[in-house]
């Protein structure tokens, strides 16, 4: 039997990397899937081959930092499965600069497509887990998010300000059944991470986590037993030391 067998998860971000890795791996558990982001055509690809595992799944396009997108995201599932089960934050933007040098248009780009992304997506589903008084929030924050990082400013603002949402919500949602979890990976070998001077092969060589290795650690936030949950969880590869 799968692991996720009979469960709907929303995930953000799933075009690629991260949120990529963690569509094939929970769909390859058994897991129905509504996937979002921007890219349409690579949505698409992912829900194929999602759905060749032997799932459902159905993927909405649009930007993370419209309040709409996740009204429209989360009615989908509903319309679809009618209930959720999981919620996966993971939709994210980052930009390696000096304070000087960040405009206030790549700040708020940066806290919309982290935070308030998060908010919204956070906000629609919630209702619907209360009404079965179950569900797992799980928000991808990042090592930045408990140590600031130099020329990393905005990039640190929001996953700071991600830790401090899930320790609210995991007060204020437990006793409605509500388990949130704040997840903090290290760098990844990722799109996200090429540029400024990083190369896709330089990450291949990295020892950065890989999209499986964010996959696998969601996957076990998701399947503790009920009478525990994981409030926060960091992942590194074995060649980082704190």
């Amino acid at each position: 039997m799968n692991q996720l067998d009979g469960k709907v998860a929303i995930i953000t971000g799933a075009s690629s990397g991260f949120g990529l890795g963690t569509a094939y791996k929970f769909a390859s558990e058994g897991c129905n899937l509504i996937i979002t982001a921007r890219n349409e055509a690579k949505l698409k690809e992912v829900a194929d081959k999602c759905q060749k595992m032997g799932n459902q799944t159905f993927y909405y396009a649009g930007d993370a930092r419209e309040e709409k997108t996740a009204q429209s995201v989360i009615n989908l599932a509903i319309e679809k499965f009618h209930k959720i089960d999981i919620l996966i934050n993971n939709a994210g933007i980052g930009k390696l600069l000096p304070i000087e040098k960040t405009s206030v248009k790549d700040f708020d780009l940066i806290m919309d497509t982290n935070v308030k992304s998060a908010f919204c997506f956070t906000k629609y589903t919630v209702p619907e887990m209360k009404k079965k008084h179950d569900g797992q929030i799980i928000l991808v924050s990042s090592v930045t998010g408990i140590k600031g990082h130099a020329d990393e400013t905005a990039y640190t603002c929001s996953k700071f300000a991600l830790r401090g949402f899930g320790q609210a919500l995991d007060h204020e949602l437990l006793d409605d059944g509500i388990r949130t979890c704040v997840f903090c990976p290290h760098a990844g070998a990722t799109n996200f991470e090429v540029g400024f001077g990083r190369s896709i092969e330089g990450l291949a060589q990295s020892g950065f986590l890989t999209p499986d290795d964010v996959a696998n650690a969601l996957l076990s936030v998701c399947i503790q037993p009920k009478h525990s949950r994981i409030v926060e969880l960091r992942l590194a590869s074995n060649n980082v030391k704190y």
